[in-house]
């Protein structure tokens, strides 16, 4: 730059912001990403909890939690309020683990995952469904019929759960990642009609299978 030249010219500031737009957009990616990795591993972590609480639950009662109200009836019975009556059941051998006060809907008491967006989020909830009788045939759940299954809709809030077979882009929105997050053998995503749709999950869904 000559010395009597005090500025830059128009394209140099219009290639200089383009740049800047261009660094800036991908590390808002890169930390989207990243955001979303850990939600996914904080999601899963919290199942894996469950899991062991719900399996010191059954060894004491000898039946799984129940699921009446879903992931409220499942915190109400493994960290239930000092006020609950299950405190007086001799069986129980409670509380099997302590929930903190921002994984719980504070007014239905469900227990919210790690997109939830307020203390009361009615789609960034974990669900959960028992096979409470020992028979599958009495209103078992979907994927694990002889257990129960726990699982978050993930990201985009929403679950392929209906129970029917092919509908699953009606239920909610596909990852897209090209991963088989659910584990059965068949990214979702590529063949929405096929194999791997048909056991009603999205592949973003954070599940106990």
């Amino acid at each position: 730059m000559s010395p009597d030249r005090l500025g830059f010219t128009l394209p140099e500031l219009l290639i200089t912001v383009a740049i800047v737009v261009i660094l800036a957009s991908i590390g808002a990616l890169h930390y989207v990403n990243a955001s979303h990795r850990a939600k996914r591993a904080a999601a899963a972590s919290l199942i894996a909890e469950m899991e062991l609480a719900i399996s010191w639950y059954r060894i004491d009662m000898r039946c799984y939690p129940p699921d009446s109200k879903g992931s409220a009836s499942l915190r109400a019975a493994l960290d239930p309020h000092q006020t609950d009556s299950i405190w007086s059941d001799p069986s129980w051998g409670g509380p099997y683990m302590e929930f903190q006060a921002d994984q719980v809907d504070q007014i239905t008491g469900h227990i919210l995952d790690p997109w939830h967006e307020s203390p009361s989020d009615p789609v960034h909830r974990f669900s959960y469904r028992a096979d409470r009788d020992g028979d599958p045939r009495t209103g078992p759940p979907f994927h694990n019929r002889s257990t129960y299954d726990i699982y978050s809709p993930g990201r985009d809030g929403r679950s392929g759960h209906s129970s029917v077979l092919g509908d699953e882009m009606d239920d909610g929105a596909y990852s897209q990642n090209g991963i088989d997050d659910d584990g059965d053998g068949v990214i979702d995503e590529l063949d929405p009609s096929g194999e791997g749709a048909a056991n009603g999950f999205l592949e973003d869904d954070i599940n106990n299978w």
